[in-house]
This record gives C-alpha cells, sequence and structure tokens, in this order.
C-alpha cells in the first residue's frame, strides 16, 4: 500500500468516526435520555423502532443513571436505540389506556366505571397505537408490588419499566405532553382504589373484590392505620362506612379520628381528598343518589 492510499483511508476513517461522533451527540434519544438521568432516572435501551431489548443486553438490568455508561450502550447499539426507564426506582407509575379497539377502549372503561378522569393537569405521553400513558407520583407510604396490574379493559397500572419519547415504534413516535416527570401530581385516590379492588377472575365480574376483610376493617378501628398502608385504608374503609349507610358526616369523623390516633397520621389535607374521593365515588355507584 502505498503512502497516498493509506493518507486516504485514513481520511475516509476518520471521517466516518468524526460523523459517527456527530450522530451520537446530536442525537435526540441520546440528549433525551441525558435529560433523563439529570431528572434522577435510570435510563435503558431498547432495540430501534421496537419494545424490545437488543439481543443479549438484560433489558431493565442495564437500566443506568451513569451517563459515560449510558454512551457506550449507544455507541454499541447505535444513536437511534429507543430509550426507557425503570419505574420503581423513580417512584412512578403510568396508567396505561388503549383505545385502539372497541372493545378494548380504556376511557370507554373509566366512563362506564363513573370514574371522570381530567388530563389536562397530567403529564401524558400518546402512543404509537393511539394509546395513552399518564405518569403519577407514587405515594410515599404505597408499595406498588400489592396494586393489581390489569385493572380494567384497555387499562394497565404499570410500575415496573416503561418506554419513553421521543421512542418511535412501527415508525410512529411517541409524543410527550405537559410537564416533566419531576412534576408528575400525586396518584389519585380513584386509581388507588381501582388498582387495590379488582375481581380476582379478570374484567367479566360487576363486583370488586374488597382489599380488606370486615375483620380487618374493625382492626383499623381500634389500632389506628397502618404505616405503609394509609392510603389505601382510608379508602377502604371510609368506602365500607359509606355502603352501609353511615351518613357523610359521621363517617368523616369516624376517619379523621382513627387517622389523629395513627402512629403516623395522614395530613389532614389529604384525609380531606381521600375522603372527597370516596364520597364522589360511592355517589356515582349510586346513579347520583344522595348518601
Amino acid at each position: 500500500m502505498n503512502e497516498d492510499t493509506k493518507k486516504a483511508l485514513e481520511t475516509k476513517f476518520g471521517d466516518r468516526v468524526q460523523e459517527t461522533n456527530k450522530n451520537i451527540y446530536s442525537s435526540q434519544y441520546i440528549i433525551k435520555s441525558h435529560e433523563l438521568i439529570e431528572q434522577g432516572y435510570k435510563v435503558y435501551l431498547l432495540a430501534q423502532g421496537t419494545n424490545v431489548p437488543y439481543k443479549g443486553s438484560l433489558g431493565h438490568l442495564n437500566a443506568t443513571d451513569d451517563v459515560y455508561e449510558l454512551i457506550d450502550m449507544f455507541n454499541k447499539y447505535g444513536a437511534d436505540s429507543n430509550i426507557a426507564i425503570t419505574l420503581r426506582d423513580s417512584k412512578l407509575a403510568v396508567l396505561d389506556i388503549d383505545r385502539h379497539t372497541p372493545d378494548k377502549n380504556g376511557l370507554q372503561t373509566l366512563k362506564q366505571l363513573g370514574i371522570t378522569a381530567n388530563f389536562d393537569d397530567e403529564v401524558v405521553e400518546t402512543t404509537p397505537r393511539d394509546g395513552i400513558h399518564v405518569f403519577y407520583r407514587v405515594p410515599d407510604d404505597l408499595d406498588v408490588s400489592s396494586l393489581k396490574r390489569n385493572i380494567g379493559a384497555g387499562l394497565e397500572l404499570v410500575t415496573d419499566k416503561i418506554t419513553v419519547a421521543p421512542s418511535v415504534k412501527g415508525g410512529v413516535a411517541y409524543k410527550h405532553f405537559g410537564k416533566s416527570f419531576n412534576e408528575a401530581n400525586l396518584m389519585p385516590d380513584w386509581l388507588m382504589d381501582l388498582a387495590s379492588n379488582v375481581a380476582t377472575s379478570g374484567n367479566t365480574q360487576n363486583k370488586r373484590v374488597p382489599k380488606y376483610s370486615i375483620q380487618q376493617r374493625w382492626q383499623m378501628i381500634l389500632d389506628g392505620f397502618t404505616e405503609g398502608e394509609r392510603n389505601n385504608q382510608a379508602v377502604s374503609l371510609a368506602g365500607y362506612l359509606l355502603k352501609v349507610d353511615v351518613k357523610a358526616n359521621v363517617a368523616y369523623e369516624i376517619i379523621q379520628k382513627i387517622n389523629n390516633e395513627s402512629s403516623v397520621p395522614l395530613p389532614e389535607s389529604e384525609i380531606n381528598t381521600i375522603f372527597r374521593s370516596v364520597y364522589n365515588a360511592e355517589k356515582r355507584r349510586r346513579l347520583g343518589g344522595g348518601l
């Protein structure tokens, strides 16, 4: 190989390396993943245009909050790799609403359950198949492992991992709307209640199975709410009292008294929010009748 040929090859190789680096650092995927790491989330990569981890990778087990590790991943797999985050590390949960088939429309399911959900002020992403991902912050004392994933036709509560914008699937991108994940609102009581009380045989039953037995509810009255279960217990007991026709003001006083006597009480504002949500849910259950 003569000297001129050698220099030409070196120049060509150098240009390719420079172009590769340019693509890496200008990629919207890597830019977004760096933003997510700065916000405190762990990121991992998926095969381009899919929700599938790269062959040979460990998927979400490779999730990292180290920028240099992430750059190595992009160098290995490509600058346009789809990106995903782990949710349990981040104290986030996602309501996944499908609406791509008539018999599996999550918005219709919510309507049938009497839940009027307004997502205008939530952190929302749309999916390539016209679905909706609504991101919520998990209450500190809520154990998400106790919640159900399948909560209705076209409705899932995702608590482990999720693909995020600007990832692409089938040529269509996920799109982000509203605030950053760090500004997500607290998971609403109606969602915690829905995920805690799901029929054991799927969505074919009309009634949902209570999370707590009557004996456990009376134990709450005696012992107070348990740290780590306070929100769920307050929702369950308030719903039970209203369903057995205890007057709303009396039921509220009972819940407030139990909370105040608990070892670690919830803030009064949170108790107010919980009770109001349960009260409204019970009104809807009675087809708009008063209590």
